[in-house]
């Protein structure tokens, strides 16, 4: 644990070896579960103090029962593909293994209740310690098409504009969100940390104007897998210089 990055009373599990099982267990009464955030490190080599954060939800809305004849909302795209985006990144940057900066990778409980995993695990972080933090959200359907991704709050940090000159360079173009009636920007993990003042944005290519959001039809089916890959791709390669030192985003100061 990098001192002074994070505070003490926090749990560490360490493992040399990946586990030989992993056993996923349903809860009858979502709204009344014990939701735990998971989160895994990459120590920074020179700069260890600091701390970049890569994040996605791991829950969903549960099950529908007026409709019987798909209960389960399975969330393959809210967000089953920002959690895979996470894992993939930590697997990809512990092979690299040449991050400068810290990197967190955080799966969040109880977004859906009100972003309130990521409520919770801001009071274990110094904020000034966290240089930036990117939130993944919806990146398996290309609603906004096959090129193009959308990088919330863009008034309110320089943060979009160094992921857009990474992404462009993966030939991605970017809508914005400029739709202040959804507030993307304020209704997603990203915001427990934009209000302490840390660059925190979300990555989507999809919102709530997709067909099946918050629905039983959100399946894996419908997951565009090579749009997904191509994403995951385009962030590890936007972040390159923050993780190595070279550029540090501004703070935000104003939230619009």
């Amino acid at each position: 644990m990098p001192e002074g990055g994070l505070s003490k009373n926090i749990l560490l599990v360490y493992a040399d070896n990946k586990p030989a099982s992993i056993t996923l267990t349903g809860e009858s009464f979502y709204y009344n579960s014990k939701g735990y955030n998971v989160v895994g490190m990459l120590p920074g080599k020179s700069k260890p103090n600091e701390v970049v954060i890569f994040s996605a939800h791991y829950d969903h809305m549960g099950i529908n029962t007026k409709n019987p004849k798909d209960l389960i909302m399975n969330g393959a795209n809210d967000d089953a593909s920002g959690t895979t985006a996470v894992i993939a990144l930590a697997d990809y940057f512990a092979k690299l293994d040449n991050n400068e900066r810290t990197i967190l990778f955080c799966a969040f409980a109880g977004e859906e209740l009100g972003l309130v995993g990521s409520y919770d695990f801001i009071n274990y972080l110094i904020p000034e310690s966290v240089v930036a933090m990117i939130n993944i959200e919806m990146i398996a359907i290309p609603q906004f098409g096959k090129n193009k991704i959308m990088i919330t709050g863009e008034r309110n940090s320089d943060l979009p504009e160094i992921l857009k000159s990474g992404m462009s360079k993966s030939n991605f173009s970017f809508r914005r969100d400029n739709d202040e009636r959804k507030a993307l920007f304020t209704r997603s993990d990203n915001y427990p940390f934009a209000i302490q003042q840390i660059p925190a944005h979300t990555i989507m290519g999809s919102d709530d104007d997709d067909p099946c959001y918050h629905r039983p039809c959100d399946e894996v089916s419908r997951i565009d897998a090579n749009y997904m890959t191509r994403v995951i791709k385009a962030i590890a390669t936007s972040v390159s210089d923050i993780l190595n030192g070279k550029l540090t985003p501004k703070r935000i100061k104003h939230i619009y």
